[in-house]
């Protein structure tokens, strides 16, 4: 019976999840006004099935062996999930793109706390640290990015010009999709991993991006700064590369933040006017908050729910 509300809980968790944060992995694309939603969505949905299946199972190493000493149990894993699902709707409600990871570690982190587990202290010093530089590089790289490719369209021909800015958005969305599936999504099939959470949550995420997607899509494509093709192209592209490399290490990093990383990056070279500094300041409150939230929730959920069972 656990098993099997597990199951639910992590579906409807990753469909959520992919709705909110396709924001990042679309959002770019639909600002540029390159393509229709449904149409980028689609591609989306389906590399982040690909990540998930692929590299999901890295994320693995983020609880067991990485912030804790063992994986969570069945019923802890619930708690985590529970608490998550509650935030996710609530954030997913009021159109506002979070963080799914940093809920995740502070929801695994309240579980922790609740049933008196041994913390990595220094492992959970570096996902904080990446979650910084995740945005901050992200910035960096995407400045780095729209200077080199300033000077590379100078040299493509006006009529081919077009094509290549069509096809570099569309690689770069799939790209980050496919980051998204691997990283968050994936740390939402390793609390319990296996072979059927990988699949389902894979799918989830992929529907989740077709069907509920377009309210944070609009936020971070055209709330935050006027994108044009080459700066939407250098904000995904860089928030990509960003977090596949912290995938690698497993570090639950957010797509959302990277991509708005770029993005803020493209921004700042025509001036940091060009900026929307409410929904700037919207986003930091959220992301800060995030993760506080869900330590708080997830351990009132222990000692309400579970140790009163």
């Amino acid at each position: 019976m656990l098993t099997l509300i597990y199951f639910v809980l992590a579906t409807a968790i990753s469909f959520i999840i992919a709705a909110n944060n396709s924001a990042g992995s679309i959002g770019t694309l639909y600002g540029s006004r390159i393509t229709s939603y449904y149409k980028a969505a689609i591609i989306a949905g389906f590399f982040v099935m690909l990540g998930t299946f692929f590299e999901g199972w890295k994320m693995s190493g983020t609880i067991g062996g990485g912030l804790l000493p063992e994986p969570l149990s069945m019923e802890m894993s619930l708690m985590v999930l529970l608490a998550t699902a509650i935030l996710l709707m609530l954030f997913t409600l009021f159109s506002i793109p979070l963080s799914a990871s940093q809920i995740l570690v502070g929801s695994i982190l309240g579980v922790a706390v609740a049933f008196s587990m041994e913390l990595n202290g220094e492992f959970l010093a570096l996902i904080v640290f990446s979650w910084a530089m995740n945005l901050l590089v992200s910035l960096v790289l995407a400045i780095v990015i729209y200077t080199i490719l300033a000077r590379l369209v100078k040299r493509i021909h006006i009529f081919s010009l077009s094509k290549f800015y069509t096809l570099s958005l569309f690689i770069s969305s799939a790209f980050i999709s496919y980051t998204l599936g691997a990283n968050t999504i994936g740390l939402i099939a390793s609390l319990d991993l296996s072979a059927i959470s990988i699949i389902t949550t894979g799918i989830a995420a992929m529907i989740g991006t077709i069907l509920l997607g377009r309210r944070t899509v609009i936020t971070v494509g055209s709330k935050i700064t006027n994108l044009d093709p080459p700066r939407a192209f250098s904000a995904q592209i860089a928030g990509a590369i960003v977090v596949e490399i912290f995938t690698q290490f497993h570090f639950p990093v957010s797509i959302t933040q990277a991509i708005i990383g770029g993005v803020i990056g493209t921004g700042l070279i025509k001036g940091y006017k060009e900026l929307n500094k409410k929904t700037l300041k919207n986003f930091a409150l959220s992301w800060g908050f995030a993760p506080i939230m869900a330590f708080a929730l997830t351990y009132l959920l222990v000692k309400v729910l579970f140790l009163h069972l």
